[in-house]
C-alpha cells in the first residue's frame, strides 16, 4: 500500500512533458513532400487535404482594348479605329478548408470583385463591374509515396455579377427612344462549377513542383442566358532557401495558368503569369506577396491585360 502511494506521489510530482511545438506537430506536416513545404498561389491548386484559413487581397491596374468614341454627340459616335483604356481593379477572397477525414476536405470561401475604368472614356466603354460569389468544394487527396500527392477536387461558384455599360447603354436608349435603367444596367447570376486534378511532387527539402488539369463549365441566368465550357491548366515551380541558408526564411515560386476554350462556343482563352515571394519561418503560416500579370477578355468582350498585386495569407492548424 504504501509502495502504491509512493508512486502516485512521484508521478503527480514528475514534471509534465512539453508541448509539441509547431515544427513537431504532425498536423502542419501535411503540405511536406519529401521535406519541402508548400507555399500559396491563387493560380493554382494544391493536392493537400489540410484545416486552414486564408485571406488574398489584390489591387491592380490593366488595359482593354475599345473602340474610339467622339464625345461630342448623344449618343457618342463610335469611330473605326480603337484606343486602350485603362481601368482598376481590387479583388478580396475569404475562404475556410476543413479536413474531415485523413485524405477528405471541405472548402468553402467568398469572393468579392470590383472593376472600374479610369482614363478619359474607360466608364463609357468599359463601365463599372461588381462580382459576389459564394464558392463550396470538396477535395479527395492520396498520397503516392513519400514525394509525391494526388487530389481530385469538384468546386461550384454562384453569385450576381452587375455591369454598369454605359455606352451601350445609351445607344441602346437611343435607337428604342426611351430611357430605362435596363438601358444602362445589366444584373445577372453565373455559375461555374470546375472539376480539377491536382498533383505536387518534393524531390528535395528546397524544390516543389505543383501541376493541375481540370474542366470549367459556366452558366449566366440573365433575360439571354448563356453556357460556355473550357480546360484549365496550371503549373508551378517554387524554391525554398530556408533548408539550404537556415537565416534566410524566404520562398519563391512561378506560376503560369492557362484556360482555353472547349467547342467552338467555350470560355475565351486566357494567360496568367505570377511571381511570388513568401515568408517560410513557420510551418503554421503561409504570408507572401504575389505578382500577376493577365491577358485575356473582359465580361463586355474587349480584349485585356493587366498586373494584379496580390497580399496572400494562410494559417493551419
Amino acid at each position: 500500500m504504501r509502495r502504491n502511494i509512493l508512486a502516485v506521489v512521484l508521478l503527480a510530482a514528475a514534471p509534465l512533458p512539453a508541448a509539441a511545438s509547431a515544427e513537431e506537430q504532425p498536423g502542419l506536416d501535411r503540405r511536406v513532400l519529401g521535406g519541402h513545404r508548400f507555399m500559396v498561389s491563387h493560380l493554382i491548386e494544391d493536392p493537400f487535404s489540410v484545416t486552414s484559413f486564408g485571406v488574398n487581397l489584390a489591387l491592380g491596374t490593366g488595359e482593354a482594348l475599345g473602340p474610339s468614341l467622339d464625345l461630342t454627340t448623344l449618343p457618342p459616335t463610335i469611330l473605326q479605329d480603337s484606343k486602350w483604356y485603362r481601368y482598376a481593379t481590387i479583388v478580396q477572397q475569404f475562404d475556410f478548408t476543413a479536413r474531415i477525414m485523413e485524405n477528405l476536405s471541405l472548402h468553402a470561401g467568398l469572393l468579392d470583385a470590383v472593376r472600374q475604368g479610369t482614363s478619359e472614356g474607360a466608364a463609357l466603354v468599359i463601365g463599372s463591374a461588381l462580382q459576389i460569389s459564394g464558392l463550396l468544394g470538396v477535395k479527395g487527396s492520396v498520397p503516392l509515396g513519400d514525394n509525391l500527392r494526388f487530389s481530385l477536387s469538384g468546386q461550384g461558384v454562384y453569385g450576381p455579377h452587375m455591369n454598369l455599360l454605359i455606352l451601350q447603354g445609351l445607344i441602346n436608349a437611343y435607337r428604342a427612344g426611351s430611357f430605362t435603367s435596363a438601358d444602362l444596367f445589366q444584373d445577372r447570376n453565373a455559375l461555374s462549377v470546375a472539376a480539377t486534378a491536382a498533383a505536387a511532387w518534393g524531390p528535395t527539402l528546397w524544390l516543389g513542383f505543383e501541376v493541375n488539369a481540370g474542366y470549367l463549365y459556366t452558366k449566366s441566368h440573365d433575360i439571354s442566358g448563356s453556357t460556355q465550357d473550357g480546360l484549365v491548366g496550371a503549373a508551378s515551380v517554387e524554391f525554398d532557401a530556408r533548408p539550404l541558408v537556415s537565416w534566410l526564411p524566404v520562398g519563391t515560386a512561378l506560376s503560369y495558368r492557362r484556360t482555353g476554350a472547349f467547342g467552338n462556343d467555350g470560355l475565351a482563352s486566357s494567360e496568367e503569369w505570377s511571381w511570388a515571394i513568401h515568408y517560410t519561418g513557420r510551418p503554421d503560416l503561409v504570408l507572401g506577396l504575389e505578382a500577376d500579370h493577365v491577358s485575356g477578355r473582359l465580361e463586355t468582350e474587349e480584349s485585356s491585360k493587366q498586373t494584379i498585386g496580390w497580399v496572400n495569407f494562410r494559417y493551419y492548424w
